[in-house]
């Protein structure tokens, strides 16, 4: 077998297993949907005292700094 014909016969054979894959893929996310994201109004608000801290933490990590925006990553 020639290295052509080698490559070609690996080429073909990995888009194949790539093919099952998608498809096994496509079959397993309308089984299993993802999870519907929390709306604007659910989302977790930062209360004053948490904020405050993060303010005193900022400021004794990095004097004359400030905080200008606080939100959750997840």
């Amino acid at each position: 077998m020639s290295v052509f014909a080698a490559s070609t016969l690996a080429f073909g054979i990995v888009i194949a297993l790539l093919s099952f894959m998608a498809v096994v893929m496509a079959i397993l996310t309308r089984i299993f949907p993802a999870p519907v994201a929390a709306s604007a109004a659910a989302a977790v608000r930062v209360d004053m005292s948490v904020e405050s801290a993060i303010g005193q933490a900022v400021q004794s990590a990095f004097p004359g700094a400030r905080v200008s925006r606080i939100r959750e990553i997840r």
